[in-house]
């Protein structure tokens, strides 16, 4: 295992070289503040915005992209991803001949966005810190980790380079590891594409039990996150380990958690995020989140929409304005006799009432049988075959999706292409795109108005594989879905 600190990095290296920070974000004003009390000389290239206003107050020569990449030796591009091939093509590579090119994330070169010249070294300097804390941190003089990488060394000293720039930003502090730029990206998407969702799955799944439970719901936030506990415990894994930040804790949660914790290693868990990072690797991925932007993030817009759709969200905000003010890293001991702000009994059992009303446990008295269920699905699916709406809907598309009843043990199959409309009871003839597993009761509920099939996907209730794009554009035609779902039913019911 190799660390990489100061005394590993020749500043040197940068001496007399004028360094362009192209972009002057969150991570473009940290890291050119840095560099410049480093002893180094920034320029930044900005638009004209208040991003250039700001460089200007704190100091810097503000210029025009393409003339900060003419001017620069060194340049470092800290624009957003989904923006920086076109920005590049346009405004950077024009005037790269002979320099240094150096990334914050191996993205948009691992996966064939942007393809540097051959003339130059492409180096990566990738803080694993929020721009915010880079700064913070290179002030308090402990700094932060980073990956560094190389994908071109025509100097011959690129690696070097690469270890300056760290130091310069002061990251090599703290420690500095070598990876690959595809490494690099492929790390940062699964942890947020894998490790981040089942982390949050499993936490809003424990805020779902506890309050169908009856528990408070501002004790349940506050005991599982809002106090700044977890935040608190998280800093002590980094900074002890996941067995020795234990002793921080009583014996009786020590026992608890290890004893109780074998509970939880699930062999599903494991696939599925050896299923995200294959399609993280492969490519698709990339592809996919290129189509959703070219189409102006339809999806995106979409799953924030639900996701606001969700009791948690307005649990939290109460909350938060109850509080006063959420603990995030280090919560202050709360003085003698100091207590939380009063929340009256009634009031809190509305929230409950009103935002996660506790279900029954008895099943609803209009609830189908399985075989109503079939029923319901063989009339449904006949309808859905020759409705003109879904029709309109398939022009262009090829689109299956699998649709999993686990409780009622049925399954059915709706194809859409090119116009045409094909569905019926049983598995589809190949894959699916979209494959959705659910129980007969929620589905009846999303059909017929009753659930929310967004918040029922971020909820639990439903799951589904596939292209979320492709399964979120069902979402189009869900009032038609719903329609002949209804009329199938009061059918079946008459």
């Amino acid at each position: 295992m190799r660390v990489y600190h100061d005394q590993d990095a020749d500043m040197n290296l940068l001496a007399g070289r004028r360094i362009g920070v192209i972009g002057y974000g969150n991570q473009g004003r940290a890291q050119a503040l840095n560099l410049r009390d480093s002893g180094l000389e920034v320029i930044v290239g900005n638009q004209e915005d208040e991003y250039a206003q700001q460089a200007r107050a704190d100091g810097f020569t503000v210029l025009p992209l393409a003339q900060a990449a003419a001017q620069a030796d060194i340049l470092l591009l800290l624009i957003p991803d989904e923006v920086m091939p076109q920005v590049f093509e346009q405004e950077i590579a024009p005037h790269l001949s002979g320099k240094v090119l150096a990334f914050a994330s191996g993205y948009n070169v691992a996966f064939g966005f942007i393809t540097p010249p051959p003339d130059v070294d492409v180096v990566l300097v990738a803080p694993r810190m929020i721009g915010a804390g880079v700064r913070d941190l290179y002030l308090a003089g402990c700094g932060f980790p980073s990956f560094i990488g190389v994908a071109q060394d025509v100097s011959g000293r690129a690696k070097e380079i690469a270890l300056a720039l760290a130091r310069g930003i002061g990251s090599t502090r703290a420690g500095v590891v070598e990876v690959t730029f595809a490494q690099e990206a492929e790390l940062d998407l699964f942890t947020e594409q894998c490790f981040g969702p089942a982390f949050g799955h499993v936490l809003t799944t424990a805020v779902d039990l506890l309050l169908e439970e009856g528990y408070p719901p501002e004790a349940v936030l506050l005991e599982l996150y809002m106090s700044g506990e977890l935040s608190y415990t998280l800093g002590k894994i980094a900074e002890l380990g996941m067995v020795e930040q234990g002793a921080l804790h009583s014996r009786t949660s020590q026992y608890g958690s290890m004893s109780r914790g074998m509970r939880f290693l699930l062999p599903e868990l494991r696939a599925r995020m050896r299923q995200g990072l294959e399609e993280i690797r492969s490519g698709q991925f990339a592809r996919e989140w290129a189509a959703e932007q070219a189409a102006g993030c339809p999806t995106l817009a979409a799953l924030k929409e639900a996701a606001r759709s969700l009791p948690l969200y307005e649990l939290e905000r109460e909350l938060r304005q109850a509080l006063g003010s959420v603990p995030t890293y280090r919560p202050a001991p709360a003085a003698r006799g100091a207590s939380l702000p009063a929340v009256s009994t009634g009031r809190r059992w509305a929230w409950l009432r009103r935002l996660w009303p506790r279900r029954s446990r008895a099943p609803d008295s209009a609830a189908l049988g399985a075989a109503q269920m079939e029923t319901v699905l063989r009339r449904f699916l006949a309808r859905a075959a020759g409705d003109p709406a879904l029709r309109a809907f398939s022009r262009g598309r090829q689109l299956t999706t699998h649709y999993v009843l686990k409780d009622v043990g049925l399954e059915f199959t709706m194809r859409f292409q090119d116009g045409s409309v094909a569905a019926g009871l049983g598995p589809p003839d190949g894959p699916a795109e979209v494959r959705l597993e659910t129980t007969g009761e929620v589905l009846d509920g999303m059909f017929t108005g009753r659930i929310n099939a967004l918040r029922a996907a971020m909820s639990g209730q439903l799951s589904f594989s596939g292209e979320a794009r492709l399964a979120m554009s069902v979402q189009q035609v869900q009032d038609d879905l719903c329609r002949l779902y209804r009329a199938a039913r009061e059918e079946t019911l008459a």
